[in-house]
C-alpha cells in the first residue's frame, strides 16, 4: 500500500483513542497548529497493500499595544511518557519503532482501542518479513476490538498475498462497511474489489472499486485494478480510460503503459502497443518484461510494415 492509506490508519487510530485529537478537528484554527506540530514530531507511516502544498494560509492578527495589562503566561502541556512511547511506535522507524510498540504492549499501561491500534501498528511493521507474527498481532487487536478496520484490512492483505481470498473476504466483509471511517473503508473496498477480481467475480469487483474511487479518488492503484476488471470483461475503452487515470496519478509507474499495450495488441493495434511499450521502457529501463515485449513487437511491426514488404508502393491510408 502507499503512504496515504497508512496515514489514514494512523488518523483512524488517533480518532478512536484520543478525544482531544477529535476535538482538535473541530476547533479551527487551533486545530491546524496542533496538527502541524504533530506532523513535525511524528513521521508518516508507510501504507500496506499489494499494489499539500504548504502556503501562507494565515496572517498574525494585529493587536493594540498596551502598557497597563501584565503579560499573560502561556499555558504549556506536559507530554505523558507513555504517549511518547506510543508516538515512537507509530513513527515507522524500523526496528526502533517495533521495539517501542513491544515496550508499550509489555508495560501494560494502555488498554482498549488504544492497545488495539498499537498491536495493529506492530503487525503492520512485521507484515513482510514475519507475516505469521503480524497475523498474531492483528488477532490480538481484533480480540480487543473485533470491528477494528485497520487490523481487518491488514490481515486481509496478508491473506491475499498468500492467495487465500476466501479468508481475506471474511475480514473485508466486516471492514467494507458504511459504518467504517471513510478512508479506512476506501482501503477495504479496494482490497475486496481486488479479491473479487482475482476470483473472477467482475461485477462485484467493479462495484467495490467504484466505491473505493468515490471515497479516495486520487489513489492511482484503484484505477489500475478497476481497469483490469474492465479489461477482463472486454470493456476496452473503459479500461483504457482507467489506465490513463492511473498514469496521471502515478506518472513514473510503467504499469499503466504495460496494461495499455496489452489492450492495443488485443484489439489489433500493434503500433499503438509498441508506442506504449517504448514509453514504459523509457520510464523503467530495468524492467525486463517491458524490454522483451517491446523487442518482440518491434520485430512484428517491422515484418508487417507495408513499406518494407512493398518498397515501391505507399502504405495504405
Amino acid at each position: 500500500m502507499k503512504p496515504a492509506a497508512r496515514i489514514v490508519a494512523l488518523h483512524g487510530a488517533l480518532w478512536s483513542i484520543d478525544p482531544w485529537y477529535r476535538w482538535s478537528w473541530y476547533a479551527w484554527p487551533t486545530a491546524m497548529a496542533v496538527l502541524i506540530t504533530g506532523w513535525i514530531l511524528i513521521s508518516k507511516p508507510v501504507n500496506t497493500g499489494a499494489w499539500g502544498n504548504a502556503g501562507a494560509w494565515a496572517k498574525p492578527i494585529a493587536q493594540r499595544a498596551t502598557t497597563t495589562a501584565p503579560a499573560t503566561p502561556i499555558k504549556t502541556t506536559t507530554v505523558n511518557p507513555v504517549d511518547l512511547e506510543v508516538m515512537s511506535c507509530f513513527a515507522n522507524r524500523g526496528e526502533s519503532s517495533e521495539s517501542a510498540c513491544t515496550k508499550v504492549i509489555d508495560d501494560g499501561k494502555i488498554s482498549g482501542s488504544r492497545l488495539a491500534s498499537v498491536y495493529t501498528q506492530r503487525g503492520f511493521m512485521r507484515r513482510d518479513k514475519q507475516p505469521d507474527s503480524a497475523i498474531s498481532d492483528f488477532n490480538a487487536a481484533l480480540k480487543i476490538q473485533p470491528d477494528y478496520a485497520p487490523a481487518l484490512n491488514d490481515r486481509a492483505w496478508i491473506y491475499m498475498n498468500r492467495g487465500d481470498y476466501d479468508a481475506a473476504l471474511l475480514d473485508l466483509n466486516k471492514s467494507a462497511s458504511p459504518t467504517t471511517p471513510w478512508l479506512q473503508a476506501a482501503v477495504a473496498y479496494y482490497y475486496r474489489g481486488f479479491a473479487y477480481l482475482r476470483q473472477k467475480e467482475y461485477a462485484k469487483a467493479l462495484s467495490d472499486l467504484n466505491e473505493a474511487i468515490r471515497r479516495q479518488a486520487n489513489n492511482a492503484d484503484y484505477y489500475l485494478a478497476r481497469g483490469e476488471a474492465q479489461q477482463a470483461q472486454e470493456n476496452y475503452d473503459a479500461a483504457l480510460r482507467d489506465f490513463d487515470e492511473f498514469g496521471k496519478r502515478a506518472p513514473k509507474d510503467p504499469r499503466g503503459l504495460l496494461a495499455r499495450a496489452v489492450i492495443f495488441e488485443t484489439t489489433g493495434k500493434p503500433r499503438d502497443a509498441l508506442a506504449a511499450l517504448e514509453s514504459a521502457v523509457t520510464l523503467a529501463p530495468d524492467n525486463d518484461f517491458a524490454r522483451s515485449e517491446r523487442d518482440r513487437l518491434r520485430g512484428q511491426v517491422k515484418d508487417n510494415d507495408p513499406a518494407k514488404s512493398n518498397p515501391g508502393e505507399l502504405p495504405p491510408t
